[in-house]
């Protein structure tokens, strides 16, 4: 998905918010803000997407501080916030009607948790939204149809926070018979999943867990790794993770569910919905 102008505020925001979290000193701010103008003439004049433009700026924080994960105190506090509620969210899918919609229905409200939009999540209320308002596009019934006959399963994920959301959704998949792979980010960027944290999740119980080769907060698929794509090659189902994914995916591949909070405009806009809907849409 091309970027849109409406984009690069956003992400000279969220470069700002990153060195702000590591206490860069003004030298050090000034030299991050003037790369962004730097660089800026050259993402409009080819087709960069947003999560491209993100990476190019996250690497040039990091290299300039020296600091590897910069979210790495933002990714605990969110996981502290998410295991606390962990027990509220397995007691709803327990008791809904059906368990594997509202399984997946919890691991898009846990897509909430992204600090590329903000920092600041309340995700006791994305779950009472959720319960309440559910899906606002679903193909859980297409979905559903092809579980059934489906082998192979690859889940493109996302942020830290909402991979133990991810987990219950895997526990729900398992009695499928699904070989089911996780695929996560190559290197920490933004609070997005590493392979050495799903691993520490409990996500490994369930799940091949691989690295996607991608260093955006977004799948690239000319950064993909050769594991990632032979398993998005033997995929019979393949379920994209929130934004940034989707931003990768959208108009280059086929045969996606993604599932997400549409948390920004233009994201809401692209899907059809409102801003902050639910979604699970296959395209």
């Amino acid at each position: 998905m091309k970027i849109k102008y409406e984009c690069y505020p956003c992400i000279l925001r969220q470069s700002i918010e990153s060195a702000e979290m590591i206490e860069v000193d003004d030298q050090k701010m000034k030299q991050i803000i003037k790369h962004f103008g730097e660089i800026l003439s050259p993402a409009l004049d080819k087709d960069f997407t947003a999560p491209m433009l993100a990476a190019e700026m996250q690497k040039y924080i990091k290299n300039l501080t020296e600091v590897e994960d910069p979210y790495f105190n933002l990714k605990e506090k969110n996981l502290i916030q998410a295991k606390k509620l962990l027990p509220l969210v397995e007691e709803e899918i327990k008791a809904a009607e059906d368990p594997l919609l509202a399984a997946l229905l919890m691991s898009a409200m846990g897509n909430s948790i992204d600090a590329g939009v903000s920092l600041n999540v309340n995700i006791k209320e994305n779950i009472d939204q959720a319960i309440e308002d559910s899906f606002a596009h679903s193909d859980y019934p297409r979905f559903k149809d092809e579980l059934q006959t489906a082998k192979n399963l690859l889940i493109i994920a996302d942020n830290t926070g909402e991979a133990l959301f991810d987990r219950l959704l895997l526990k729900e998949l398992k009695p499928y018979n699904l070989k089911i792979t996780y695929a996560v980010r190559e290197i920490p960027i933004l609070n997005d999943i590493t392979a050495e944290k799903a691993e520490e999740l409990g996500i490994g119980e369930y799940a091949e867990i691989i690295k996607s080769g991608t260093t955006a907060p977004g799948m690239l698929m000319e950064e993909a790794s050769a594991e990632f794509l032979e398993a998005y090659q033997n995929a019979d189902l393949v379920i994209s993770k929130g934004q940034g994914n989707l931003e990768g995916l959208l108009d280059i591949e086929e045969d996606i569910y993604f599932l997400l909070k549409a948390k920004c405009e233009i994201i809401a806009e692209v899907l059809d919905v409102g801003l902050n809907d639910f979604v699970f849409l296959y395209r």
